[in-house]
């Protein structure tokens, strides 16, 4: 009995030892199995165009134009800065490494096959496809099964698909309708007209005993600063935004030109008869922006005495009270004495 134990033992060591050496044959291991070689090859040509899809119709469409990245299926929107550069660094660094699966079945397993996927990445550079990527199932915490569209071969890669957003609102910055404090010198609502001079804010046609209540500026300014979109209501404007009777209408004069040479910006704002919202149009843009109706109710009703404070009372120098004393006990000892 012993013996016969010790025939199959060996037997399966050698079995062992030849499957050891066939996998680390040169030639032997199929070209998509290297540890550390990167998935995708960005380095000799760059994409002007990403197309992102999801199940059913899901889809994004970024492009590069002249002035960066735009979400060319989200009104042209430009794409939060720097956004898509960490997005490409980050497919950049992901690695082959060893295949999880080989086969059709395994891709469909995964959800990284053609007909069935979480995300579909594609990178073009004019008429050319550089690169086609499945995104499927995790295997585990910011891990993700990927495939390349030429390959049979499935990995899992330090990647997440909600790192590719299925929505165009996603992909911009939701402060596209800030205008920052340090970028306006004028400041004109209704009748009221803020200037600024040096690092403070003057209401013009201020009367004697009058000043700018700053604190009030700056409030209004604070608001504009963090006027974010909760979405785009439309590339035109129609007559259920109600732009035509606005609620309210700001006009800024910036210290620098925009991109169309113009230094004055004019926002608008409209309200809907229904939802609980307002519209907003800028000068500067064609589309028209959902507003928070929180952010827009606090701005209502402005009034010039809003910013005017009462000049403080100015207290008589120590001197010139001295000197009024004196003057006092002059005219006493020149008075004539009573009889």
């Amino acid at each position: 009995m012993n013996a016969k134990w010790t025939k199959l033992l060996s037997v399966a060591l050698v079995a062992q030892a030849a499957l050891i050496v066939a996998l680390h044959w040169p030639g032997s291991q199929p070209e998509y199995i290297h540890t550390d070689q990167a998935l995708l090859d960005l380095e000799s040509k760059q994409p002007d165009a990403i197309h992102i899809y999801g199940e059913e119709t899901a889809k994004v469409d970024l492009k590069k134009e002249q002035d960066g990245w735009v979400v060319a299926s989200y009104y042209n929107l430009p794409v939060a800065n720097g956004k898509v550069d960490a997005m490409l660094a980050k497919l950049k660094e992901l690695k082959a490494g060893w295949p999880v699966a080989t086969s059709a079945s395994g891709a469909k397993r995964f959800e990284v096959a053609e007909d069935t996927f979480q995300r579909k990445l594609e990178l073009t550079q004019g008429d050319d496809t550089l690169a086609t990527l499945y995104l499927g199932t995790s295997p585990g915490y910011r891990k993700v099964h990927a495939r390349l569209n030429e390959q049979d071969a499935v990995f899992a890669v330090n990647y997440a698909t909600h790192e590719l957003p299925l929505t165009g609102k996603d992909w911009v910055d939701s402060k596209l309708t800030a205008v920052p404090e340090e970028s306006i010198s004028q400041v004109k609502i209704n009748d009221i007209v803020l200037n600024k001079n040096g690092d403070k804010w003057d209401l013009e046609g201020l009367q004697d005993g009058e000043i700018t209540n700053e604190e009030a500026a700056h409030q209004i300014l604070a608001s504009l600063a963090d006027m974010r979109f909760e979405d785009v209501l439309g590339a035109e404007v129609k007559p259920e935004y109600n732009l035509s009777e606005p609620k309210l209408r700001f006009t800024l004069e910036l210290k620098e030109k925009n991109a169309k040479g113009e230094q004055s910006l004019e926002l608008t704002f409209g309200k809907p008869a229904e939802g609980d919202y307002y519209s907003l149009t800028r000068s500067d843009r064609p589309q028209v922006f959902k507003i928070n109706a929180n952010h827009v109710d606090s701005l209502l009703d402005l009034e010039r005495a809003r910013f005017v404070s009462a000049a403080p009372v100015t207290e008589p120098e120590q001197s010139e009270i001295d000197l009024g004393q004196k003057g006092d006990a002059a005219e006493a000892e020149q008075a004539p004495a009573s009889s």
